[in-house]
């Protein structure tokens, strides 16, 4: 995680060899829109988003955030339901651990049958998202606000338990040290050999945080060497690194672009990453410029239609 100049190079190089033998020479994007449930709980106006990301030629519509305390008991469902009946085809990939624990606080529920609910719904995929950094002691002193880890993982662990895939993500440069990365990814790992849930990691780096290139280049490479045999894919997060940072951690373990992050034409203000698209053809170049072919995915891995 501290390594610079040739050690680097040497680390990134073989990061770079493993992702070959998972991914070939690929690099590989979904298109996709989002929406923030935090700002938009009106079924009425979901199903419109719904049905724009499919005009736009999206395969995924991804929701999260936490909705107001007024909004109703069944908010989550709702928005669920309305999103699959307007558009029967794209793939729901929504709410974080933080959103279903709300769920469940406002129904009764336990988590496990909260994600059930939401299943039966129509969510597809979850975000594995809400956590920084795997440890407890360092969460309650810097993000109190954020979910207890226990509280995180055991939520993972009961999408996974119904068949419910997630990502995984980590945190970097918020102030933790380069060990407590190395444990938050022995922790995903250790997840992973019990449920085989997880889809991808995404390491993020932390707006405004202390960063480098060497830093993203070594926490791409570790995470690369670290997951093999367990998570396959390392996404390279372009809406904070970067087109030229997130070409760079491509060639440091790093296989995929994540999402287009289409705006749409409907409440384009609500997606949680607004002003900031990845056209088909943008990430076309990108995969040129490392001598790769792009790959359209679903939210899964697999070929996209």
């Amino acid at each position: 995680m501290t390594a610079s100049g040739s050690d680097l190079d040497r680390l990134t190089g073989l990061a770079d060899e493993l992702r070959r033998s998972v991914a070939g020479a690929t690099v590989s994007l979904v298109r996709n829109r989002n929406l923030g449930s935090d700002q938009v709980t009106d079924p009425d106006l979901v199903a419109r988003v719904a049905a724009d990301a499919v005009d736009l030629g999206a395969t995924e519509l991804c929701i999260q955030g936490t909705a107001a305390a007024e909004a109703p008991d069944d908010v989550y469902e709702q928005l669920l339901r309305a999103a699959r009946e307007a558009a029967p085809t794209l793939h729901l990939h929504a709410f974080r651990p933080a959103d279903v624990i709300d769920g469940a606080r406002r129904t009764g529920r336990t988590v496990a049958e909260q994600y059930a609910a939401l299943a039966a719904a129509g969510v597809d995929t979850v975000p594995g998202t809400g956590v920084k950094v795997l440890d407890e002691a360092y969460r309650a002193a810097r993000f109190p606000d954020d979910s207890p880890v226990d509280l995180w993982e055991q939520a993972i662990r009961a999408a996974h338990g119904l068949g419910l895939h997630s990502t995984s993500v980590l945190f970097y440069g918020h102030g933790e040290s380069p060990l407590q990365r190395v444990r938050h990814l022995r922790r995903l790992r250790a997840i992973q050999a019990d449920t085989g849930g997880f889809t991808e990691l995404v390491p993020m780096a932390f707006p405004g945080g202390d960063h480098s290139d060497d830093q993203h280049r070594a926490v791409h490479a570790v995470a690369r060497l670290m997951l093999h045999g367990s998570v396959n894919h390392v996404q390279a997060a372009w809406t904070r690194l970067g087109i030229e940072g997130a070409t760079m951690v491509l060639r440091s373990g790093a296989d995929d672009l994540g999402g287009t992050l289409y705006d749409g034409r409907v409440v384009p203000e609500a997606g949680v990453e607004h002003g900031q698209e990845l056209t088909v053809a943008a990430a076309e170049r990108i995969a040129k410029t490392l001598g790769r072919q792009l790959r359209l995915r679903t939210t899964t891995y697999g070929v996209a239609p």
